[in-house]
């Protein structure tokens, strides 16, 4: 792993009006105590080693200097402490003979912070973001995988992990915190990577985290009913998702021409010139030929072995074979597409790129075999993203379809009608479980599901709807009823590989489970019992 020598900070804390030069002790004091060390900014005292710098924030649920000692303990060589007045700006204390520097507004300017601390690594690379309610992991990892191998190696960040497209290691949150953002800042650039796709969420967006001027490329995919337990309206939401969005010259906008928001967004726009001719559009609506830039996907064909389509733009046409399902994967390919033309590849080796994307680690992750169903496994979690994934299934299946989901605990609870009103217009069997309860009752949350469905008669309810809330027993179970013919989407877990329940003490704990092994092993066992 890649550091910045830990003296380094002497020098950034200088543009922040801390002159350490200006005390000659506290300079020779940290320069005795830094100079041996190579380390990390670090703003969470459990992953500081031996060497790092500690930055104690106020942040929005935790005040980072009750966890001073703590940091201290695993080995932090100096502390950056948040103080509440500015004249407290630059005071120093100690702990342990650990040098304490007072630092106003210390959350507020993190970023900028680690952006001096490491450098700016981000400048030597081209910086794409992708926001949306669904979507944005599919897109970042296409983006990756297609850049990768037009030998402009693609780093991702998001909600499968950070790093090389096949070398994720585990993130926190889908848009890490501004110093763990910049450790991986620096690590990309050492490994020579010229490209980061990024997801971008809507929380990390109004906290601060990160600030659209970022990125030199800026994505939106969608917008749907998602994280109101948070942003209370769908227009707060809305707003958050836009701040990506700078308006400069210096950054181009790729955006879902087809998507509702877009089309509000636009007429907002002429007045607040938001999205300038710096814009590229994408989606199915023909409406888009007449765009200035843009690509359209037509003549679109589904089949067993994926999608064709005939890509539309304002650079020519081209044949697009592909082997993701649904709809909504052309849309997340037009959206990687366009990054590709965006950044000098030309049509025709695009086409050659996306006939080699394979499907995103759980998102419309399909397995089958001989005179087996075929499972899909999706990270689907919302509605929208739960009706996208049963008519991307019912466009390819031959048979029955089959549906396995559960709602999150202590989230929307307006979600769970919707949900269950999607499963009930597109499948034939629905099977509620468990999907994250976390603090709440497993059995409130079917019953909240379960409140959604219209159907006319009580026995049709028992018919086509079961709640069987172990949730691996209710996958195999299910791939165990269907035929060969069906498909069996199993909507929420897609790549994680846990469950969250209560943990009796007004926590939570996580539970170790993967349905994509879940999956494999069932096929790999009837495989074996059929030789």
């Amino acid at each position: 792993m890649y550091k910045p020598v830990s003296t380094s900070i002497i020098r950034v804390l200088a543009d922040f009006a801390i002159n350490c030069q200006d005390n000659s002790k506290l300079s020779d004091d940290l320069t005795d105590k830094l100079s041996q060390y190579s380390g990390d900014l670090v703003n969470d005292s459990r992953f500081i080693t031996t060497g790092d710098i500690f930055c104690a924030i106020v942040g929005h649920e935790q005040d980072g200097r009750r966890y001073i000692t703590k940091a201290i303990a695993q080995g932090a060589k100096l502390v950056l402490a948040e103080c509440e007045y500015a004249e407290q700006h630059g005071e120093i204390s100690s702990v342990d003979n650990i040098i304490i520097i007072s630092f106003y507004q210390l959350n507020l300017q993190l970023f900028t912070l680690a952006k001096a601390y490491y450098q700016n690594p981000q400048a030597s690379m081209t910086m794409i973001g992708i926001t949306g309610t669904n979507g944005k992991t599919t897109t970042s990892q296409l983006i990756a995988q297609m850049l990768t191998a037009e030998n402009k190696p693609c780093a991702v960040i998001g909600t499968n992990g950070a790093g090389k497209v096949n070398q994720l290691r585990t993130v926190e949150n889908t848009t890490p915190g501004a110093t763990e953002l910049h450790q991986l800042f620096y690590q990309f650039h050492h490994e020579k990577l010229t490209h980061v796709a990024m997801e971008v969420s809507s929380h990390a967006l109004v906290q601060g985290r990160v600030t659209g001027d970022l990125f030199d490329i800026a994505v939106f995919t969608n917008l749907t009913r998602d994280h109101l337990d948070y942003h209370g309206t769908m227009v707060e939401y809305a707003k958050a998702k836009k701040a990506l969005f700078t308006g400069s010259d210096k950054q181009v906008a790729v955006l879902n021409f087809d998507d509702k928001q877009i089309k509000h967004w636009l007429l907002e726009d002429a007045k607040a010139n938001v999205f300038t001719k710096n814009t590229w559009f994408y989606g199915q609506d023909k409406a888009l030929l007449k765009c200035e830039q843009f690509v359209c996907a037509q003549n679109i064909i589904h089949h067993h072995q994926g999608v064709t389509f005939t890509l539309e733009s304002h650079l020519g046409q081209v044949l697009i074979e592909s082997p993701l399902l649904g709809d909504f994967n052309i849309e997340n390919l037009l959206a990687a597409m366009s990054v590709l033309l965006i950044q000098g590849v030309n049509l025709n080796t695009t086409a050659r790129l996306a006939k080699q994307v394979i499907a995103v680690a759980g998102r419309m992750e399909a397995t089958t075999s001989v005179d087996r169903p075929t499972a899909v496994v999706d990270y689907a979690h919302t509605p929208d993203a739960l009706e996208k994934a049963l008519q991307a299934c019912r466009k390819h299946c031959q048979g029955e379809l089959y549906v396995v989901f559960g709602c999150g605990g202590d989230r929307d609870k307006g979600k769970r009608p919707l949900m269950a009103k999607a499963a009930q217009q597109y499948a034939d069997h629905i099977v509620i479980t468990n999907d994250n309860p976390r603090r709440e009752s497993a059995e409130q949350i079917a019953e909240d599901i379960v409140a959604g469905f219209t159907y006319a008669k009580v026995t049709e309810t028992k018919n086509k709807v079961r709640i069987q809330l172990d949730r691996e027993q209710a996958v195999l179970a299910t791939l165990r009823q269907a035929s060969t013919q069906d498909i069996v989407l199993l909507a929420g877990k897609g790549h994680e590989d846990y469950v969250i329940f209560p943990d009796g003490q007004g926590g939570t704990k996580k539970v170790a489970y993967d349905e994509r092994a879940v999956v494999a092993n069932f096929y790999q066992v009837q495989s074996e019992t059929e030789l």
